[in-house]
């Protein structure tokens, strides 16, 4: 068994749908010790849903599909996660105590400042009776004063002690980009107003850089956007010049930030999926219309285009980098121009790559 304790090396945070489960699950025993996912369980029905704003707007209007809904997503998270630790966050899905669930252990259920007593004080009894933690996932505010931020997370803090059980303080700055330079200074502000409040098991920060819309320039070649989340971390290590701990890193995988806030990961997107790959420093994204003609032909095209560059690590590195060699030489399975499949694949390579890139710089 997963000793509890020990404390993540990589977090990314992942919507807890088929193509993000499936990735996870098909990890390389090495990458699976390293990665310890949040998971949110998308809403099932309705708009996209903003982080951050308690409850849902609208609620689902149909408990039993929801309940359904909830069971079906948690335990797929138990089926991917076997043994491993990880936590779920249902703040889409909760619509009363009576409805809260995060699965068996060693899944660790996660709140927040904006979230109900209720749903504080279930969390906190289901991490007591789970063993193994909870999670309190925070969304740094330029709308709110220090003071009142800190009493916000002061106040929760006192109101789950109860349970006596560790607690992981995730830091979610969201989305960030290469014109987002306050982000750098929001997180060292964060981390030095949050940190001190409570001898926390470990924090996480998590930011996410691929892009939700169309990069200037989108078109029939690849584009090539800056991993700004990446850049955050090493701003991070050399601010923190040996001084005191480092965060544990955490982005949003292969996908935007947003992904687990809405429905689908496709049907509301501008370009419906695309063929990505993670760079050192850059995504790689090959547009695919939902609309265009010989959908097959156009993903093997961005497939050869990726597996052509410098930056490829050959068909060895990850399921996801042989999916796409596959994919690229014609010698894959028919039913390629499926999004589920191209962001199975990004998710693959990118986690394998992150992992080893942690591991290797210690």
């Amino acid at each position: 068994m997963t000793d509890p304790t020990t404390e993540p090396i990589y977090v990314p945070a992942l919507p807890a749908r088929r193509n993000a489960l499936a990735a996870y699950g098909a990890l390389a025993p090495d990458v699976r010790a390293a990665v310890t996912p949040l998971w949110t369980v998308p809403p099932r029905v309705g708009p996209q849903r903003t982080p951050g704003h308690g409850r849902p707007h609208p609620p689902d209007p149909d408990a039993l599909a929801l309940g359904s809904h909830v069971h079906r997503v948690l335990a797929g998270i138990a089926r991917a996660q076997r043994d491993r630790p990880a936590w779920v966050d249902t703040r889409h899905v909760e619509s009363g105590p009576r409805a809260f669930a995060t699965g068996p252990p060693p899944l660790r259920p996660v709140t927040g400042t904006e979230r109900a007593a209720w749903q504080q004080v279930a969390c906190a009894e289901a991490a007591a009776a789970g063993g193994g933690g909870l999670g309190v996932r925070v969304r740094p505010s330029r709308a709110v004063s220090d003071e009142r931020w800190a009493e916000n997370v002061v106040r929760l803090l006192h109101r789950i002690a109860f349970a006596r059980c560790p607690v992981d303080l995730l830091l979610d700055l969201g989305p960030v980009d290469d014109t987002d330079h306050g982000a750098h200074r929001r997180a060292l502000h964060a981390l030095d107003l949050l940190g001190p409040l409570h001898p926390w098991r470990s924090v996480v920060l998590l930011a996410g850089s691929f892009p939700r819309t169309r990069p200037e320039g989108y078109g029939a070649a690849l584009t090539e956007t800056g991993r700004a989340d990446r850049d955050l971390r090493d701003l991070l290590r050399h601010t923190n010049g040996g001084l005191g701990p480092q965060p544990v890193y955490g982005d949003y995988g292969a996908h935007d930030p947003a992904s687990a806030d809405r429905v689908s990961d496709t049907g509301d997107d501008p370009f419906r999926g695309a063929v990505r790959y993670t760079t050192t420093r850059t995504f790689l994204v090959g547009e695919v219309r939902a609309d265009g003609p010989d959908h097959h032909l156009t993903v093997r095209a961005h497939a050869r285009d990726i597996v052509d560059t410098a930056d490829f690590r050959g068909a060895a590195y990850s399921r996801g980098d042989r999916w796409l060699q596959a994919c690229a030489d014609g010698s894959g399975p028919p039913g390629t121009a499926h999004p589920d499949a191209w962001i199975c694949a990004g998710h693959l390579q990118h986690l394998t790559h992150v992992a080893r890139e942690l591991r290797r710089s210690g």
